[in-house]
């Protein structure tokens, strides 16, 4: 009986500590906590608020990003006065930053004690400077250093470790996190070696699904965000005969988008949110795989920069509202009736016919605009830089879904088609083929 009180009193006394605890966090009106929830997962709480991130990546338009429901944006890096500006802009917009701080890929900068040393005092000044910010969220340490299996060390993990307590010690509001690719070892190394971070990015694409698996499976026991997430990859995608990735429409990108997002980001008990990828235009590949807009100011490309289908996927999914203005759908793109899984090759010099089969659920009027480029052959690594590939012969503009034309030279191509609805969308697809000799 006695010992039994004795267990009543510290449960008591432990309960309350805890519900005191947790009820000054919730009245507490600055400052950014992570919590466990009765579920066993984590909330995150933002100057008292619970908060879910719908964050995008990039710092375009994030005016309309707001707009559509977004509340967050992720940069990869910056010096104080690049910093400055993402602060004011996520403060006209009343938004939240993860802000990156870069770090290498290579193994052998984590042996550097002199680059180690620069970094540490660099990375010191940043934080100085914004440690107060209400706009700052995270701290990210890195994007991917591990990728391709380098980094994935107590060096390299053990100067992030670093950094994230130097931090720590200088700023009590903001959150310190680094992100990796969808890799479980390095979030055991992580649990190991770098434990005083608060969360971990996770950047994944056709393998989302397995996410909740790889972090439960770990040894890593916090929450994590999924950092960078879209279509699916040009490394684990369908190849044609001669080794082109088969890009996905921009309406099948659209209906990824949503499931993803829905099956495998909301509602995953120790995700906090996530940063769709990317808000904004890059060439990685082709000049639309991972791009949420078209391009602009591009010489003989009457674009602008136009949204895509999948920035209407995404105000769906954070407003869950459906909306009065959609993109035009593209149910398959063709060259001589082959799809691009079809490997689709023409001889040089003989016409060959671009088919576009696709709705307007308006009824808007479609403008179709026809690109050829060489397939992509200088090719960056890890999201680097890429010049966009060489056009052959001019750009088509038609009010039709078809484009008969020709290629003189053999090699490897692609054919774009961008139709808009004029009234801000665009829709995108594009069959890589072969132009072989007579």
């Amino acid at each position: 009986m006695k010992y039994r009180l004795i267990f009543v009193v510290i449960l008591f006394v432990t309960c309350s500590f805890a519900y005191t605890q947790t009820d000054k966090i919730l009245n507490d009106q600055e400052g950014i906590h992570i919590l466990k929830n009765e579920n066993g997962g984590f909330d995150l709480y933002i100057d008292g608020v619970k908060t879910y991130i719908k964050g995008v990546g990039g710092t375009n338009k994030i005016d309309l990003a707001a707009q559509n429901g977004s509340n967050a944006f992720r940069t990869w890096g910056g010096n104080t006065k690049s910093i400055s500006r993402a602060v004011e802009l996520a403060a006209q917009n009343n938004m939240f930053i993860m802000q990156g701080i870069s770090l290498p890929k290579e193994p052998e900068r984590y042996l550097d004690e002199e680059f180690k040393a620069n970094t540490m005092q660099s990375v010191r000044k940043i934080v100085e400077a914004f440690k107060d910010d209400p706009n700052i969220l995270i701290w990210g340490l890195g994007n991917e250093i591990e990728l391709g299996g380098r980094n994935n060390s107590a060096y390299s993990w053990g100067f992030v470790e670093k950094l994230a307590k130097m931090i720590k010690s200088i700023d009590s509001r903001h959150l310190v996190a680094t992100v990796i690719t969808h890799n479980q070892r390095a979030l055991d190394s992580i649990a190991k070696y770098a434990p005083s971070l608060d969360l971990v990015g996770i950047n994944s694409y056709g393998s989302i699904d397995k996410v909740e698996e790889i972090v439960l499976e770990s040894s890593y026991e916090g929450p994590y965000m999924i950092t960078e997430w879209g279509p699916t990859g040009w490394w684990e995608t369908s190849k044609t005969d001669w080794g082109a990735p088969i890009e996905q429409t921009s309406e099948e990108k659209r209906v990824v988008y949503e499931n993803r997002y829905n099956d495998y980001i909301y509602g995953s008990e120790r995700c906090l949110g996530s940063f769709v990828f990317l808000w904004g235009q890059k060439e990685e590949r082709t000049p639309t795989w991972f791009s949420m807009f078209v391009e602009s100011n591009v010489e003989g490309l009457p674009l602008n920069g136009e949204k895509t289908p999948m920035v209407e996927a995404m105000e769906r999914v954070w407003k869950r509202t459906e909306l009065s203005q959609t993109a035009p759908v593209i149910n398959k793109f063709t060259i001589n009736e082959k799809m691009g899984v079809e490997s689709p090759y023409v001889i040089e010099g003989q016409t060959f016919v671009g088919s576009v089969d696709i709705v307007d659920k308006e009824g808007d009027e479609l403008t179709y605009i026809w690109e050829i480029l060489k397939e992509a052959t200088v090719l960056g690594d890890g999201g680097s830089f890429e010049p966009r590939p060489e056009r052959v012969g001019e750009v088509e503009i038609t009010k039709t879904n078809t484009l008969t034309t020709s290629v003189s030279e053999p090699g490897n191509y692609r054919l774009f088609v961008y139709v808009s609805d004029n009234t801000g969308f665009v829709s995108t697809a594009n069959v890589p083929f072969k132009v072989i000799y007579k």
